[in-house]
């Protein structure tokens, strides 16, 4: 197994939309609002895209399919990058949305906030672009940007401080226990040709009157939990993965099972981390070790790492896929399984599903141009109800170039 990991920028950033725009929306886009990967990709090779689209609907739910996941919501003009569930079931939408389908490429903040039945477009605070959203509750939801922040108190937005950049990963566990990581690097740019791998990151915490720069004892690359209850942090600790608890006052590291040995000189790390109201913990991440060099880059090889906690025992095993993703997504699916999201290739998102002690792979369903890149998950508190943020592109050289939605898994 040889894959090469390295940063790319995605193509769909550098594609320029045209200014000239039509003025009806064909009926049959108009009215999608269904996730098949099939029938999607076949309708797009029989049917020309239209020149252009003034706008896009924010469909109904439709009955589910593709494996429990049907879209809540598209828009071909939107992109959407964070995702919260507060624990009342009131999902939070945060992103950017272009004036038109084709039109100049200019991002206005996006800010949505429905149940999945209803989506309401709500008046953004003035943030550069809104990135990442965490919610203990209705009346408690934090919206963050590049080096902005806002609280939301149930009636209306205030600026609030910034824990310093834009947040990775956050979470808010309770009105005054939020947590952000920044500055985080993956596997991909984690060292080069001339020195060591290594890891690092920001982990900081509002402690319900400022930011907090905490010290775990790991590199943390997620934190998670359930709302109310302990704060799980996962990384890795001098090159291997490591595990740690917040307890309200302090953090200790977990004890974990040797990191199953594939090579020598390995590095192991965990990247995402999920919790349940089971007991059920698990994380994912990688092992890999340097198979080559090219220029000034690292050519690493390696495989999925899962960790699981059941009935308090730790184990790790090595999913058959994907042999090495260093942005892999992990969520609970609120029965005692799990959900893995994971690169497909560039413009798609393969998926795995953890249940009954085995795992089950395929391919997550796609959008009406095509294709689906999955931005943010989260789980609905004490539900079975998973969110996905999704982009969905294609390579056509005809608008619409890009549109994004919400689906929902359950």
């Amino acid at each position: 197994m040889r894959t090469r990991i390295l940063g790319v920028t995605a193509a769909l950033a550098a594609m320029v939309l045209p200014a000239a725009c039509a003025s009806t929306t064909p009926r049959d886009l108009e009215t999608w609002n269904e996730t098949d990967a099939a029938a999607a990709t076949a309708a797009a090779r029989e049917r020309p895209s239209p020149s252009c689209l003034t706008g896009s609907p924010t469909p109904e739910p439709s009955p589910v399919r593709d494996g429990g996941w049907r879209v809540a919501y598209y828009d071909y003009r939107d992109r959407i990058t964070g995702l919260a569930v507060t624990r009342e079931g009131t999902v939070w939408a945060a992103g950017t949305r272009v004036p038109e389908p084709c039109g100049p490429e200019t991002n206005a903040p996006l800010l949505l906030r429905g149940d999945g039945g209803r989506w309401r477009e709500v008046p953004a605070p003035p943030l550069s672009e809104p990135r990442a959203v965490a919610a203990s509750s209705d009346r408690d939801v934090w919206l963050f940007g590049e080096k902005t922040a806002a609280r939301w108190n149930g009636r209306r937005w205030t600026a609030a401080p910034s824990p310093g950049a834009e947040p990775e990963r956050v979470h808010a566990a309770a009105p005054g226990d939020v947590w952000a990581i920044l500055n985080a690097n993956f596997l991909d740019g984690a060292g080069g040709a001339e020195g060591p791998w290594s890891s690092w990151s920001d982990l900081r915490h509002w402690d319900g009157t400022a930011w907090r720069t905490a010290r775990p004892p790991l590199v943390a690359k997620d934190v998670d939990g359930l709302p109310g209850g302990a704060v799980w942090a996962a990384g890795s600790s001098r090159g291997r993965a490591a595990v740690a608890r917040w307890n309200g006052w302090s953090w200790s590291m977990v004890p974990l099972p040797a990191v199953p040995a594939l090579h020598r000189g390995q590095l192991s790390e965990l990247v995402d981390l999920a919790v349940d109201e089971s007991g059920a913990v698990a994380a994912v991440g990688w092992v890999a070790w340097v198979c080559g060099t090219e220029e000034e880059d690292v050519t690493f090889c390696g495989r999925t790492l899962f960790l699981r906690r059941e009935n308090g025992r730790w184990s790790y095993s090595l999913p058959g896929e994907p042999e090495l993703d260093p942005h892999l997504r992990l969520e609970a699916d609120g029965r005692g399984g799990f959900w893995l999201f994971y690169a497909k290739n560039e413009w798609s998102t393969a998926l795995g599903h953890w249940s009954g002690g085995q795992w089950t792979h395929g391919t997550f369903p796609a959008g009406p141009l095509g294709h689906t890149r999955v931005a943010a998950v989260v789980r609905g508190p004490g539900t079975a109800r998973v969110w996905a943020a999704v982009a969905d592109a294609t390579e056509r050289e005809e608008p619409p170039y890009r549109g994004g939605g919400i689906w929902l898994g359950e």
